[in-house]
């Protein structure tokens, strides 16, 4: 416990001798934090040893004062903050959240008296991230008082916090913002605060600003004062500013807090509740988020039934952020890329647009009207606010198949990481560390999202929405637990029904869901005229796990007798987690069966061998009899089983065979991810991996061209297939990079490369088609130059997506230039460059040859480069086979000279991938896979060392009909 100690009247010192720079005040602060260990009552060790604040005080109101500075060489910002509390406990101590501040004054009033209380010193507590004010005798308890701190810090450039950015004018150069990102702890870095999403007050907020800069704040601004300054070391010239006043907030936390500055632009006053801004240049990038945002909050309107609290909601582009979108309430910031969408923008970059704005929409409800009392619960919010998000732009735009991309884009994603899980969705936080982590971990909402999809399957969607009106209605303006979202469903559902879930209380059977670890794998056994159902946590069948943890689980189902795949009428049963196994009675005739009817559920299924081989047969001879999210199931719970060694790979690999006649994109998309794992698993296996990577390119190949005739016989083809024919293509592409080399998207590249415009959703092929054909780095900088001239987020993120393409030594040499801060590739597309590459073999080859080489110094010396080492890393783990790269990731997480809270981190990583592909390679998996594919392998070895001649197939077809030749 470090602790650094201010007398109440030390700041002077600092604040006469205004020659000594902010940084080195702050640096001064930091040192005596650390070096600095006094002695302090045994009352104070216990606030900060709990890592929360100690609840003996709390706020009734602020009033924030903030001023940004951007003349001078480290941006800093000036602030003055009223807090108004009622003291609940007796104390001589109040404590606030307070991190990277220097707090020159602090001053205490009794507002029942007006007198002032001697504030005596001030205490930090650096990893607590608290402030500890000790004043003269006692605050009394049922008292109110008011707090006023003078405080200073400095503008961070990462995108959180209160942060600079920058971006660049044709006529006038470079212009700074400023904007804020307080999720889930960053108030406290700008101002102190009660920085607890339970503590819910109003804000008075105020800003000054210049001239011509326009500020904005979580309410509408009522007044605005202009006043001059004189220019510093200057007695004539002067400079304009002015203070923005804004309405008083309703009662809310600090993390809902937003406030800006800047020389913006309004794209079109509508007069609307909604409002979208970005800077001159790229106001017509915005146009189309400002024609659509109303629609979606009308929807949230009308699906919850509460009007929208806030007078207006404003959006904002920023070029940098340090999440995707920061939706406080009434402010919701983004990164340019995710808002912004042109004519040169493709389907998928303007469904996530659209997207984004849906979710910043029920984030309003979700996360600011009602907020969580602690961050263990942030769960409620995020996932509330993602499920909804896909419902409300399901509702404005219902041929986007939203409900089907749900699947793959948010439930399958959870359950793929949910396998090797250590936390439960409700996870304390101890410190403030933890609380950022969990909520920022997308893990967490996309589980509690798919949870909630899966409790809105339960009880119904006519009593899913009462419940979340009866929900919002008692509790807005507050913060909440999950007992009062439980409580909410099951007044509903007893007044819907007057029962509650088969007997039990809602609460009872969702505490199953989110306070225990993983999901469930259902075990389906056919005996006689009956089906044995029992339940597993799902994990790895290479070890032996003696986890008894079970849920309660509503199992629907259909046969080949019934085929009835509507989710809201088909047979069910449930599974009692005190029950060891269930019995439901079936015809003796039937010659299969599936559960998770359009895989509603969060678990997977399990089924004998003769039932898979049923299945399969089905989708051999019409797999349209089944419904297509279960198509898609399948595909995935067959090879996660097989992965996990609960399956043999003859069934995933059996069921793959179906899709060459597949049509939809939705079953292309699990298949495209759970192949992408067995090809890079079975690098290592040189012999077999030629043929295994043909198998999958034939398949792939095949649907390809059944994909790409529905495209070119639509007119205008709707977004999800256009958005699947271009996922389909570019893998294709990656896979075998002979396959486009020759064909239609070589033609694309041909005439982009004569100055043809050509249509956005070709460019991830055609660019990396080009990319594949260029052997010199000058070559590549015409990509790179398109790359840092274009406008348009979506082009650039083509030029990303194709760098991929480019030979191992040219990426290793952009890597290598990450060292010297001179990667061609800006910092902020960092996360989607490692994607990229982590989509190819030499991509894969290079990230591993980079980390090997350059790891330590990374982590110790770039700036961010724990944060870039961790996300190469994580990309990694799951991709790597060879001995060589295997080794290089062990010496990373086990020997590496970096710090051990950090390695640790790494180790966790290694042990769930690395440690997983080991036993899964030594259980003869890669055997069985390849033997599957070509049965004249037989006994063959799987590496190279012996030089047998082995029959294998040819992956090269002429793509020529596969691709496409949309927007020719």
């Amino acid at each position: 416990m470090v602790v650094f100690t201010v007398q109440s009247n030390s700041y002077t010192y600092l604040s006469k001798h205004r020659g000594c720079s902010l940084h080195t005040m702050l640096w001064v602060l930091m040192v005596c934090m650390v070096f600095s260990s006094l002695v302090r009552s045994s009352d104070v060790s216990q606030i900060v040893d709990s890592g929360r604040l100690p609840g003996d005080t709390e706020p009734r109101s602020y009033v924030l004062r903030i001023e940004p500075n951007l003349e001078t060489e480290n941006a800093s910002f000036t602030g003055r903050v009223d807090i108004t509390i009622k003291v609940k406990t007796t104390t001589s101590v109040i404590t606030l959240n307070s991190k990277d501040l220097m707090l020159h004054e602090i001053k205490l009033k009794d507002e029942n008296t007006g007198r002032n209380i001697r504030v005596i010193s001030w205490s930090y507590a650096r990893e607590q991230e608290q402030v500890m004010i000790s004043v003269d005798g006692h605050v009394l308890g049922n008292r109110i008082y008011t707090i006023r701190i003078l405080f200073e810090g400095i503008l961070r450039d990462d995108g959180t916090g209160f942060f600079k950015s920058a971006y660049e004018t044709y006529s006038d150069g470079k212009k700074w913002i400023t904007a804020t990102q307080f999720l889930a702890t960053k108030a406290r870095s700008a101002f102190p605060c009660y920085d607890e999403p339970n503590f819910k007050t109003p804000f008075n907020i105020s800003m000054k600003v210049k001239y011509e800069e326009m500020a904005l704040s979580n309410m509408p601004a009522y007044s605005t004062v202009y006043i001059d300054e004189k220019l510093k070391n200057d007695s004539i010239k002067y400079y304009g500013k002015k203070w923005v006043h804004f309405a008083q907030t309703p009662r809310m936390s600090t993390c809902s807090v937003a406030f800006f500055s800047g020389e913006f632009e309004l794209f079109r006053k509508t007069g609307q509740k909604i409002n979208v801004y970005s800077h001159l240049g790229h106001l017509y990038q915005i146009e189309y988020v400002t024609n659509e945002a109303l629609g979606l909050l009308e929807a949230m309107e009308n699906y919850t039934g509460i009007p929208y609290a806030m007078p207006e909601l404003n959006l904002l582009a920023v070029p940098v952020l340090g999440l995707e979108q920061v939706d406080s309430w009434g402010l919701t910031t983004y990164r340019e890329k995710t808002l912004f969408v042109d004519h040169k923008s493709n389907s998928k970059a303007i469904v996530s647009a659209k997207m984004a704005v849906g979710h910043a929409v029920a984030s309003q409800w979700f996360g600011n009207l009602v907020t969580p009392t602690r961050w263990d619960f942030a769960w409620m919010n995020k996932g509330l606010a993602t499920y909804l998000q896909y419902i409300i732009t399901a509702t404005v735009e219902p041929e986007w198949r939203l409900e089907h991309f749900f699947i793959i884009d948010e439930q399958r994603s959870a359950m793929d990481y949910d396998l090797n899980q250590t936390q439960p969705l409700t996870t304390p936080g101890i410190m403030p560390a933890d609380m950022d982590y969990n909520l920022a971990d997308t893990f967490f909402k996309q589980k509690a999202a798919a949870v909630m999809r899966m409790l809105n399957d339960w009880v119904g969607e006519e009593t899913f929405k009462k419940a979340i009106n009866a929900y919002l209605t008692r509790n807005q303006h507050t913060a909440t637990k999950p007992e009062q979202l439980w409580n909410a469903f099951d007044n509903t559902l007893f007044d819907q029904t007057k029962s509650g879930l088969n007997g039990n209380s809602v609460h009872t059977v969702m505490n199953t869901w989110t306070e225990k670890i993983g999901y469930p794998v259902v075990n389906v056994q056919k005996k006689d005229k009956s089906l044995v159902l029992t339940q597993q946590r799902f994990s790895s069948g290479f070890t032996n796990s003696n986890d008894m943890t079970k849920w309660f689980i509503r199992l629907s189902y259909t046969t080949n007798k019934e085929k009835h795949f509507d989710a809201k009428s088909a047979p069910n049963v449930w599974l009692d987690p005190s029950v060891k196994e269930t019995i439901i009675s079936i015809d003796n005739d039937v010659e299969w069966y599936i559960f998770n009817i359009q895989s509603t559920g969060f678990y997977r299924v399990n089924y004998t061998e003769e039932n898979w081989l049923s299945l399969i047969k089905q989708l051999n001879d019409s797999p349209k009899d089944i419904h297509v999210l279960n198509r898609a199931q399948l595909i995935d719970d067959s090879f996660s089983l097989a992965k996990a060694g609960l399956l043999n790979y003859k069934i995933p690999m059996s069921i793959a065979n179906y899709l060459k006649k597949e049509d939809d994109i939705i079953p292309w998309f699990s298949a495209m991810k759970n192949f992408d794992y067995v090809i890079n698993r079975m690098k290592r296996c040189r012999n077999a991996f030629v043929d295994v990577k043909a198998f999958f390119f034939n398949l792939a190949y095949d649907a390809l061209k059944i994909i790409n005739d529905l495209v070119t016989k639509q007119k205008s083809p709707q977004h999800p297939i256009v958005i699947g024919w271009n996922a389909l293509s570019t893998w294709v592409c990656k896979l075998e990079e002979d396959a486009c080399s020759y064909g239609t998207m070589a033609e694309y590249f041909r005439r982009w490369e004569n100055d043809e415009e050509i249509s956005a959703e070709v460019k991830d092929s055609a660019f990396c088609v080009g990319i594949r054909k260029t052997y010199y780095l000058e070559k590549l900088n015409t990509f790179l130059h398109l790359y840092n001239t274009t406008k348009s987020y979506s082009e650039r993120g083509s030029v990303i997506n194709a760098l991929s393409c480019a030979g191992t030594n040219q990426l290793m040499t952009y890597l290598a230039l990450i060292m010297e801060n001179k990667c061609p590739i800006e910092p902020i597309d960092y996360e989607d460059f490692f994607n990229a590459l982590s989509s190819t073999s030499n991509g894969i080859v290079a990230m591993n040859y980079f980390l090997g080489k350059y790891f330590t110094d990374l982590v110790n010396n770039v700036k961010d480069g724990q944060n870039i080492a961790k996300s190469m890393f994580s990309k990694l783990v799951s991709k790597v086979s060879m001995e060589n790269e295997i080794e290089n990731m062990m010496q990373m997480a086990f020997k590496s000279n970096t710090p051990v809270e950090y390695r640790n981190k790494l180790v966790s990583m290694y042990q769930n991938e690395i440690e997983y592909y080991k036993k899964w390679y030594d259980n003869g998996t890669p055997e069985t896979i390849w033997e599957y594919i070509n049965p004249l392998a037989k006994g063959l070895p799987l590496d190279p060392s012996d030089e047998r001649s082995i029959t294998t197939q040819s992956p090269i077809k002429d793509d020529s009909s596969a691709s496409s030749s949309l927007h020719k």
